[in-house]
């Protein structure tokens, strides 16, 4: 609370445009938004195909408040099962694009704020073609189904 106070400071000073929390849930989100005067811009969680904060994305959104994904693609160490996970390379070939674009398309049809990170152009540039193509209501449903709620990090 002291932290999110100082913020609080920071921002009503001009110091800070926006402020925000990270790894905050239903639980969490309803004990901490009474006790404070400014409502955070935004909460970062953990969010890919196989932890899909389903009962905290919609929840967030009820507030207000943006949902920024962590670890869109699968995490440090984690990448691989899901980068190769059949569901998701059978909807990317159906749409010829990458699976990387359709997990950051399910987020961005979900209303999720996805921001890969990558060191490689190439794919700095295609996680930016999101727009020529869009999901079904069953892509959407088949990649609901691959929920795991596996967290791939401890926090």
């Amino acid at each position: 609370m002291e932290a999110y106070r100082a913020m609080e400071r920071a921002l009503a000073a001009g110091k800070l445009r926006a402020i925000g929390l990270s790894c905050y849930y239903v639980d969490e989100l309803t004990a901490f938004l009474p006790r404070v005067p400014v409502k955070p811009a935004l909460v970062q969680n953990e969010i890919h195909p196989y932890y899909q904060d389903t009962d905290v994305v919609p929840f967030i959104h009820d507030q207000g408040i943006a949902v920024q994904a962590w670890y869109p693609l699968g995490g440090r160490g984690r990448n691989d099962e899901l980068l190769s996970d059949p569901v998701l390379a059978f909807i990317a070939q159906t749409h010829d694009v990458s699976i990387p674009q359709v997990i950051l398309r399910w987020d961005l049809q979900r209303g999720v704020i996805a921001i890969p990170g990558s060191s490689n152009p190439a794919h700095i540039e295609e996680d930016t073609q999101l727009y020529q193509f869009a999901l079904t209501e069953e892509e959407m449903a088949a990649i609901a189904a691959l929920n795991r709620n596996e967290k791939h990090d401890w926090y």
